[in-house]
């Protein structure tokens, strides 16, 4: 059941975390940020790199744990969730770019 969950999350964090990223560079931001935009996006930036690392950390830490099940189901679904862990925090990290580049109307 945990990880399902895992996969569940990893999945959602590929799909909700570049659509995000775009509202971000659009100007939108949290209700209770205090502060400006300027501000948000460098406190955005930072949560994107570490939400980035921590899933490339998941990827490969079940990845490991995937080579040491003692059946092959067990393996193969520590591969693909480490798999769309990976995924999910190069995403991440790919999405700190999108606040770089302007917005196109």
């Amino acid at each position: 059941m945990l990880e399902l969950i895992t996969l569940l999350a990893a999945l959602v964090l590929c799909v909700w975390t570049p659509i995000e990223a775009r509202k971000v560079r659009s100007g939108w931001m949290r209700k209770n940020f205090k502060g400006d935009h300027a501000e948000f996006v460098v406190k955005y930036r930072h949560q994107l790199a570490v939400m980035g690392w921590v899933g490339l950390t998941l990827g490969i830490l079940n990845i490991g744990l995937g080579a040491l099940a003692a059946n092959e189901a067990g393996f193969i679904v520590k591969l693909v969730v480490g798999s769309i862990w990976i995924v999910g925090g190069g995403v991440s990290l790919a999405s700190r770019r999108l606040l770089n580049t302007p917005r196109t109307a």
